[in-house]
């Protein structure tokens, strides 16, 4: 009788007509998440919404931030302007010369522009509130500060706890909107303000240009 050789893998004897083996549940799991279409797969809503929301706060936060940025930077430039001086000389003899007018009017510039920012900047990091709309009281957004603190701790809580799923999702809903509102607002100011800024910048720089070449060419 002759022994099988060791080379030889050891293979698993199916009888006749007997079923094959199942796969785990593992590989069948893994087998239908590879199989399944995105389009079959069902949305989780509420993290969903979650997502949506703790994005707009972030957002808000970094406009916050840029916002700061520019009002920092603002503060910074006008500090250099003052401790520079203007560099007009008012007490010139024969007066003021061409580079020295149109130094003034690019200070002119300079002093409007940034005004501008200062403002946009303000604008954006002020904190805003949406107005509540003529349906607020019948139903009240329990998520939004302005309305949370009209009621009183008990009212509150009770009213929080007898809402429906439904009206949750559609309270949460309606904060992630007006959010989005002020964020948006935030936006347009940041964008503004920077461009404000870059404005102001670029007319100190060619003020000081302009004295500078008006000092070499007299």
């Amino acid at each position: 009788m002759e022994t099988p050789s060791a080379d030889v893998p050891n293979s698993i004897e199916v009888m006749p007509g007997a079923t094959p083996p199942t796969p785990s549940s593992s590989a069948a799991s893994l087998l239908g998440t590879v199989t399944l279409l995105v389009n079959d797969t069902q949305v989780d809503v509420t993290r969903l919404i979650y997502m949506l929301y703790l994005d707009i706060e972030q957002q808000i936060n970094r406009a916050d931030t840029k916002a700061q940025i520019t009002l920092s930077t603002s503060a910074i430039l006008i500090g250099i302007m003052v401790n520079l001086g203007a560099g007009v000389d008012f007490e010139r003899r024969n007066g003021l010369v061409a580079t020295d007018w149109l130094a003034l009017a690019l200070y002119a510039v300079f002093i409007i522009a940034i005004g501008m920012t200062f403002w946009r900047g303000i604008a954006a990091a002020f904190p805003r509130a949406i107005r509540k709309t003529s349906t607020s009281t019948h139903h009240p957004n329990l998520y939004f500060s302005a309305q949370i603190i009209s009621f009183t701790s008990s009212d509150y809580t009770e009213r929080f706890c007898q809402q429906s799923n439904d009206a949750v999702k559609r309270s949460v809903l309606g904060q992630i909107h007006s959010k989005s509102m002020v964020l948006e607002a935030k936006l347009r100011n940041v964008r503004i303000g920077m461009t404000c800024l870059l404005i102001a910048l670029a007319a100190w720089v060619l003020a000081r240009t302009t004295l500078f070449i008006g000092t070499l060419a007299g």
